[in-house]
């Protein structure tokens, strides 16, 4: 078992992990209601998502293998991370680039990600709305306005049910973790239920909750951030 940058070559994989993993958190099955009515734009628009996260040169994305359940003697990529780097780092990425960068501003750090594709049939357009205005208030105030570019922030973890219970969470979380003791970052990220109990165990605190809902609907997704601040990041021996 083992991790490594993903490249061009892996979109399929992890277009095939994140449709089978993500349902068991709260915020797909909210955003996504009519995912099982058409399962086509799920995964069209899940491969299109994640497409755009590798062209932007401000992440890092990591894959985690293991011997394919099939074939034993065959690694298989079944779960994977991706993480915002420090603006700093993005735009040394950026400046190799011939497309012109419109400059950012001091101390910020990106909240957008990926467009949404509102018109995609399997997703509630309302609630895909009320929740990037909300985790996008969160992020500003809890880790932006706060740690600004001293921060690295988890956007996805994922892993195959199929290929749960084999450390590929705490392993992925881990490099996250290291890099940014290695680089004096707080790592920051908004957590899933499964998520949250281990990033609890690895020493994350929990900053607040916040609340997405679409106004005249009584349902509603409490979602949980938290951060592991540079100076509480414990020396990895003792983190293990």
């Amino acid at each position: 078992m083992s991790i490594r940058s993903a490249n061009e070559s892996d979109l399929n994989a992890i277009t095939w992990i994140s449709v089978a993993a993500l349902p068991a958190d709260p915020v797909c099955p909210y955003r996504f209601p009519y995912r099982h009515g058409y399962p086509e734009d799920h995964i069209k628009y899940t491969r299109i998502r994640y497409r755009e996260y590798m062209a932007d040169g401000g992440n890092a994305i990591m894959v985690f293998e293991c011997p394919s359940l099939e074939d034993p003697t065959v690694n298989k990529a079944v779960a994977f991370s991706i993480w915002q780097l420090p603006e700093t780092h993005a735009e040394k990425v950026a400046s190799n680039e011939t497309t012109e960068q419109k400059p950012l501003g001091p101390c910020t750090v990106k909240t957008k990600g990926p467009p949404d594709n509102l018109q995609r049939r399997d997703a509630s357009a309302a609630r895909m709305t009320a929740f990037r205005g909300a985790i996008g208030r969160a992020k500003k105030e809890w880790f932006d306005d706060k740690y600004g570019e001293k921060q690295l922030y988890l956007s996805m973890l994922a892993c195959h049910p199929d290929y749960q219970k084999r450390g590929a969470g705490e392993m992925l979380c881990r490099w996250g973790v290291e890099k940014g003791k290695a680089e004096g970052l707080t790592v920051t990220l908004f957590a899933s239920p499964m998520g949250w109990q281990l990033y609890r165990r690895i020493g994350f605190k929990d900053v607040g909750t916040f609340r997405t809902q679409v106004v005249g609907e009584d349902e509603y997704l409490d979602t949980p951030g938290m951060a592991l601040e540079r100076h509480c990041q414990k020396p990895a021996e003792q983190a293990l």
